[in-house]
């Protein structure tokens, strides 16, 4: 009995089949032929507290990097959320504005669904 019920818990649930992602699968980098501009974007992360915007040229770079080399299909940076001036448009804007917006909310405090005076 409870042996059985075990087992069909870890079934998937029936519903819609998985999706693969958008762009289908891509190489690895085993060659490592794009690790360095890896690296600089990991190391921007780190030294920008994890804000993708401070580290967009590098992010640019990296993607560019791996279809030069044919490790993921050419495709144009403004599809994949770069502008042409090198920064990735009106999401970062929005991002940009939630996160100023958290900011202030440690700073001054704040009761979760009390409306801001």
């Amino acid at each position: 009995g409870a042996r059985r019920m075990a087992s069909f818990a870890s079934l998937p649930p029936k519903g819609l089949p998985p999706r693969p992602p958008d762009k289908g699968s891509f190489p690895l980098d085993h060659f490592r032929e794009c690790s360095d501009v890896k690296s600089e974007y990991m190391d921007c992360l780190k030294q920008n507290r994890m804000k993708a915007d401070a580290c967009k040229k590098l992010s640019a770079s990296y993607l560019k990097c791996r279809m030069d080399r044919k490790l993921m299909a050419e495709e144009e940076l403004s599809r994949l959320g770069f502008s042409q001036h090198g920064g990735s448009g009106e999401r970062v804007k929005a991002a940009d504005m939630i996160e100023n917006e958290m900011d202030q909310k440690k700073k001054t405090g704040f009761v979760a669904g009390v409306p801001r005076k």
